[in-house]
């Protein structure tokens, strides 16, 4: 099972739209900043290709666009998601840009719901109607502890995510230091996960 990458993302907006700018973070960070983000933003568009989960698309890209932007600092944290959401609705243009991305109103429960948990050790139910989205947004997460070195991928929740663990490594590799963080970020990120896939293949 090895995904590929659409030439463009799912969400009909531009690419360079789809992660929070540095500016964004409440915390200026390496570990946590856009280029974390926009790592967990190809695991999560590439969990969706693999899972056939499509339909979650719009709900999944805004839960990782929020996950880390209210963090204070690096460790560990179990707040950060519910001060996300908060951080939101401080933030009337990042409603305007999720509703141009396909995000309707009946969606924000569930990417509460999400963003909420993603950062909590206590797990959703399986049976728990916001579990996929939960799982999905915390399995593209998890995917990149890779930078941390300390990934076990019995952790994650779907078994397609723990298939990609090795792309995840060479994403790391390949990006972390190499491209600067800004408005261009993720599709540089973007073009170097499909340089990766190719050469993954070949």
């Amino acid at each position: 099972m090895k995904p590929e990458l659409a030439p463009k993302p799912p969400i009909a907006l531009p690419i360079g739209s789809l992660v929070p700018l540095p500016e964004l973070f409440t915390h200026a960070s390496t570990l946590h900043g856009q280029g974390h983000v926009a790592r967990v933003m190809v695991h999560a568009f590439r969990l969706l290709a693999a899972t056939g989960w499509a339909e979650e698309a719009p709900r999944l890209w805004a839960a990782v666009y929020l996950h880390d932007i209210a963090r204070t600092h690096d460790g560990r944290c179990y707040r950060h998601g519910a001060d996300a959401m908060a951080k939101f609705e401080t933030r009337p243009e990042l409603r305007s840009l999720f509703t141009q991305g396909g995000v309707a109103g009946d969606d924000y429960v569930q990417i509460h719901t999400a963003v909420v948990h993603h950062c909590r050790p206590q797990e959703l139910d399986r049976a728990h109607p916001h579990w996929r989205l939960t799982s999905l947004l915390k399995d593209a997460d998890g995917l990149d502890r890779v930078r941390l070195g300390d990934l076990d991928p019995q952790y994650l929740r779907n078994p397609e995510a723990r298939g990609m663990v090795g792309f995840a490594e060479k994403l790391f590799s390949e990006t972390t230091g190499k491209i600067s963080v800004g408005d261009g970020h993720f599709e540089a990120v973007w073009s170097e996960a499909a340089k990766v896939l190719e050469a993954r293949r070949g």
